[in-house]
C-alpha cells in the first residue's frame, strides 16, 4: 500500500522499452527472496530498467544501505527523487541515467551485493530480456532476481548456468498492464510473468 501509494506509476510509458509499471505486490514477492537469505542487510542493490524506483526505494525500506536505480529514460529521475524524499529514503538512492546492453552499462563488476529488477520481457525489441540478463550477470552479484515473461524458463536456466549461476523458479504470476499504449484495446491487460531467482554457483 506504501508503494502504491508514495511511488508514482509510469505516465504515457514508450512501448518501443517496453515501459510498465511493477505492481506492488510483486515487488515485495520479487524482494522475499533475498530478504528472508538476509541478502539485503547492508547491502548494496541494483535496480535496473529501474521506471519510478519502486524495486529500489523498497529495497532501501527493506534495509539496503544503497539502491542504484538505472533507466535510460532521464525523466524518472525526478520522481524517484521525490518519493525517496518523500520515504525518508534519500539518503541512499542514485538514479543513473544509462542504457543497458549485453556488455554496456554503468556498473563495475563487483560493486553490487544484489540485483533485483523487471526487465523488457523482449517483446517489442527482440533480444532485450536476454541482454539485461547478460549485464546483470556480468556484475557477479551474489543474487539476481528478475521478473521474467513465463513460458521461456529452459532458455533463462541456460542463460544463467553458462554464467555461473544457477536458477530457482519462484512462482508464476499475473501481471496487469493498464491501458496506456495505443496498441492497447482493452482496458487492463493481464500476462503470466516468472520470478527467477539467480545465484553464483
Amino acid at each position: 500500500m506504501l508503494l502504491e501509494r508514495e511511488v508514482p506509476r509510469i505516465e504515457a510509458p514508450s512501448q518501443g522499452l517496453e515501459q510498465y509499471t511493477t505492481p506492488a505486490e510483486l515487488v515485495i514477492d520479487m524482494l522475499s527472496a533475498p530478504l528472508r537469505k538476509g541478502l539485503l542487510d547492508g547491502a548494496a542493490v541494483a535496480d535496473l530498467g529501474s521506471g519510478t524506483c519502486r524495486i529500489a526505494i523498497a529495497s532501501l525500506l527493506l534495509g539496503a544501505a544503497r539502491s542504484i536505480a538505472v533507466d535510460f529514460d532521464q525523466r524518472f529521475g525526478e520522481a524517484c527523487a521525490y518519493s525517496a524524499q518523500r520515504l525518508g529514503v534519500s539518503w541512499g538512492l542514485l538514479f543513473v541515467p544509462a542504457w543497458i546492453g549485453s556488455d554496456i552499462g554503468p556498473l563495475r563488476a563487483g560493486s553490487i551485493d544484489v540485483i533485483v529488477m523487471n526487465p523488457p520481457f523482449g517483446v517489442w525489441r527482440r533480444g532485450a530480456d536476454r541482454e539485461f540478463m547478460e549485464y546483470a550477470m556480468g556484475l557477479k552479484a551474489k543474487e539476481i532476481v528478475a521478473l521474467v515473461k513465463s513460458g521461456n524458463l529452459d532458455f533463462h536456466t541456460r542463460l544463467a548456468t553458462s554464467r555461473g549461476y544457477s536458477l530457482n523458479f519462484l512462482g508464476t504470476h499475473d501481471f496487469l498492464i493498464p491501458a496506456a499504449m495505443p496498441h492497447h484495446r482493452s482496458r487492463v491487460r493481464r500476462i503470466k510473468v516468472d520470478i527467477v531467482e539467480l545465484a553464483r554457483a
